[in-house]
């Protein structure tokens, strides 16, 4: 990282970032070409390390790709506020950001599966999860990514 003064390397400031983030974006190689999606995500922290779970349909490029057996890249921010200058070229932002590589498998075990759909469900709408059933976790199909590195940084002030 260029600029040491912004990096965030606790794991909970790490989490409260995510935490804060309301699409990541999961890039993948496919068809020999890069391919980004913007997702909703939620994120848990296990003895394999970050996890962060998606949900989706069963078929398409993205599932393709996942099938190839590719390493992913997860990238989530936030713009916190413009940050003007007299210098035009000395405008900016102050944000929050994360980037980090990993392998993605499909949820296949239901209570991987369950799991992970219970984390997106609290995340966006808090105290609901409690309402997921068993049956609907065979309604989508649930990928999980294990980042086995991880960058964020944050910038707040000009």
């Amino acid at each position: 990282m260029r600029r040491h003064d912004r990096e965030i390397a606790e794991p909970s400031e790490i989490d409260a970032i995510l935490g804060r983030c309301e699409i990541g974006r999961l890039g993948l190689w496919s068809r020999d070409e890069p391919y980004v999606l913007p997702l909703h995500f939620a994120h848990i922290r296990s003895e394999q390390g970050l996890e962060i779970y998606f949900h989706g349909s069963a078929e398409g490029r993205k599932i393709e790709a996942i099938g190839q057996g590719v390493r992913a890249c997860f990238e989530a921010d936030r713009r916190i506020a413009l940050i003007d200058h007299a210098k035009a070229c000395r405008i900016g932002a102050a944000f929050e950001s994360i980037i980090g590589w990993g392998d993605l498998t499909i949820c296949h075990d239901p209570a991987a599966a369950y799991r992970g759909l219970a984390a997106l469900l609290e995340k966006y709408t808090p105290g609901r999860s409690g309402e997921l059933m068993e049956r609907d976790v065979k309604l989508v199909t649930v990928l999980r990514l294990v980042l086995d590195q991880v960058t964020a940084k944050q910038r707040l002030d000009g």
